[in-house]
């Protein structure tokens, strides 16, 4: 069921950090209108991506259950991969070029949302092609959107903010 029987518009702040074997931090911040709903207990939060994290063209879906977190990509990159604290889950990514197999071992997450306001935070190993790379943190934060309508994030083609640092 959605909340009030409608979407709730959002803007949603994402913090990406990946360090590397070395211990170098790498950050990228991306801020976006989505929009944020529940439904069977569920919590869903849907935004578009930026062409500052390379993935341009491509929707993201969030998916928050009691027990993990469902992430999915549709667009110009596609995949579907699941976080479980404690659980190493693998999957293939479509890059559109090829498949990249990425494994993940969630170490931290952690839900504080309701009614499409809070915070997220996910914290695990990342593998790709089968050699662990980085530990990635991934911190998204929503609040509610009183400038972008959710009929308005749809049809526009708003990219977001986004900011790059090494």
């Amino acid at each position: 069921m959605k909340i009030g029987g409608r979407m709730i518009p959002v803007l949603v702040s994402i913090k990406s950090i990946q360090r590397n074997y070395e211990g170098e931090d790498t950050t990228i911040e991306l801020v976006a209108p989505g929009k944020y709903y529940e439904r069977n207990g569920v919590k869903y939060i849907i935004y578009e991506e930026s062409s500052i994290n390379g993935l341009e063209g491509t929707k993201t879906t969030i998916k928050v259950y009691p027990r993990s977190i469902v992430l999915i990509r549709s667009g110009s990159v596609r995949m579907r991969h699941e976080y479980i604290l404690g659980e190493e889950k693998e999957t293939d990514v479509d890059l559109g070029f090829g498949l990249v197999t990425l494994k993940v071992k969630t170490h931290e997450m952690k839900v504080a949302v309701k009614e499409g306001v809070g915070d997220i935070h996910l914290g695990y190993d990342l593998a790709i092609n089968g050699d662990w790379e980085v530990y990635n943190q991934l911190i998204i934060h929503l609040q509610e959107d009183h400038v972008h309508g959710c009929e308005e994030f749809v049809a526009s083609s708003y990219s977001g903010r986004a900011t790059q640092s090494d």
